[in-house]
């Protein structure tokens, strides 16, 4: 894990580059066409961490993910575990957790990795040297200007050639609640990013306070401007079942299969714009969610491929 300090000079990342506005012939994108057709194959697709997913989405570049759910439902801890899953991918991210200090962020992630609670010293040792050059964190804690994260981004895609760059959360970039005007134009600048430089840019951002948490959000409850999820390539609601663990700690049978959570797809602008629900199971040692109720441990350290006997030292 590198830092990307908070005292860089980010002078030259702070206005958006003036690109060359241009109408050409249809007829000129006719090769690009046809590589959409036949070609698409040819770049490796990024997938997250739930073989379940796999068939339904994929991480392309020069996207914005929105990454939404109910304060405390788990939306950073499961983005965590995407970013995990990426570099082991060899995907190039980088990490803007402005709740949470750069050491907390890489405990949870070390935590996930080795699938259990305590990771040793030597195992954290070599989990930090495989970082390197896969996983850059922004050292800040608390608010920043929503000008100060894009240059940020801007920065972390010129100097580290980052593939994929999440900011947690958008309630810590500088405007209110009811700063409308300010939260478009600072997804839109995201938006910009994403397809000038071709990065992935993960948005999180919490939903809309309901009635009760037992009930599961939709795109229509998520936080705060209306245009963010229009303007958004994709977008995701994580919902943690608080129903089960009130039911768990009250005596109640629930089914087998009733979930820990749910992953919730809800737009798709690309592919073929499939919507879908993954169930998932919480393991509370490891931080893990996966995607199978019985064996998690052994089952999922080998399915996300992210854990002491498998990342690659």
């Amino acid at each position: 894990m590198e830092l990307i300090r908070d005292d860089i000079d980010l002078s030259e990342y702070m206005t958006e580059q003036v690109t060359e506005h241009r109408v050409i012939s249809a007829a000129d994108w006719t090769e690009d066409v046809i590589k959409h057709f036949h070609e698409h194959d040819i770049t490796p697709k990024v997938f997250m961490p739930w073989l379940r997913t796999h068939q339904d989405f994929n991480l392309r570049s020069g996207e914005v993910t929105l990454w939404g759910g109910i304060n405390g439902h788990g939306k950073s801890q499961i983005v965590g575990q995407v970013v995990l899953e990426l570099a082991k991918q060899g995907q190039r991210i980088a990490l803007a957790s402005l709740e949470m200090r750069p050491a907390a962020s890489m405990a949870r992630m070390a935590r996930q990795a080795y699938g259990a609670d305590i990771p040793p010293k030597d195992y954290l040792r070599k989990f930090g040297a495989w970082t390197d050059e896969k996983l850059w964190v922004y050292d800040h804690v608390g608010s920043v200007r929503a000008d100060v994260m894009l240059a940020v981004i801007r920065y972390a895609v010129d100097k580290f050639a980052v593939q994929h760059f999440v900011v947690d959360n958008l309630m810590k970039c500088g405007m209110g609640e009811d700063d409308y005007n300010g939260q478009k134009s600072f997804v839109d600048g995201l938006c910009t990013i994403a397809k000038d430089t071709g990065c992935h840019i993960h948005l999180v951002l919490h939903v809309k306070k309901g009635r009760d948490e037992f009930a599961m959000p939709t795109k229509f409850d998520i936080k705060g401007s209306g245009a963010i999820t229009d303007l958004v390539d994709n977008a995701f609601i994580v919902w943690r079942n608080k129903k089960k663990e009130i039911d768990a700690r009250s005596g109640v049978d629930f089914a087998p299969d009733e979930p820990d959570a749910m992953l919730l797809l809800v737009k798709q602008r690309h592919g073929e714009g499939h919507e879908g629900e993954y169930r998932l199971y919480f393991d509370r040692p490891s931080l893990q969610y996966a995607e199978y109720h019985t064996g998690i441990a052994t089952h999922f350290k080998a399915e996300i491929g992210v854990c002491a006997h498998e990342i690659d030292f």
